[in-house]
């Protein structure tokens, strides 16, 4: 995550490092190590934020379509994908962090890291979109 994006999240949350830094679990000193550039936000951290992003913003969205459901996963997918297993096909993300099997399929290249993943990116612009109107 780069830095000009952890502001920018924290900011439409409307949180100050303090009370960002409270709901992450992580000192205030972090987030603005963060910010500054001195630290690498860790991927659990920006899971985290993201989350919170997407389920404050949910009106925004049209949660009931699924990942597997935007991708076509066919079955012998579905059954070793942990966002399938808990039956969370909205926030899959959250759930399989960098290990989207069908991803993973698609192009031996890509790492299958949620956060490139269109599923993720296309329902992230629709919440900035929504924001905005």
């Amino acid at each position: 995550m780069k830095i000009e994006e952890f502001v920018k999240i924290r900011k439409q949350l409307g949180k100050t490092q303090k009370e960002i830094a409270r709901l992450l679990g992580i000192s205030r000193k972090t987030v603005e190590s963060y910010e500054q550039g001195f630290r690498n936000v860790p991927v659990n951290v920006e899971r985290i934020l993201y989350y919170l992003f997407f389920k404050l913003n949910m009106p925004g969205l049209d949660d009931s379509v699924l990942c597997w459901e935007d991708k076509t996963c066919p079955p012998e997918i579905r059954e070793n994908c942990v966002a399938w297993i808990a039956k969370e096909g909205f926030f899959c993300w959250f759930l399989t962090g960098k290990s989207c099997v069908r991803e993973k399929m698609l192009s031996p290249d890509n790492p299958g890291h949620c956060f490139v993943c269109s599923f993720f990116t296309e329902n992230l612009q629709k919440i900035r979109d929504s924001r905005k109107a």
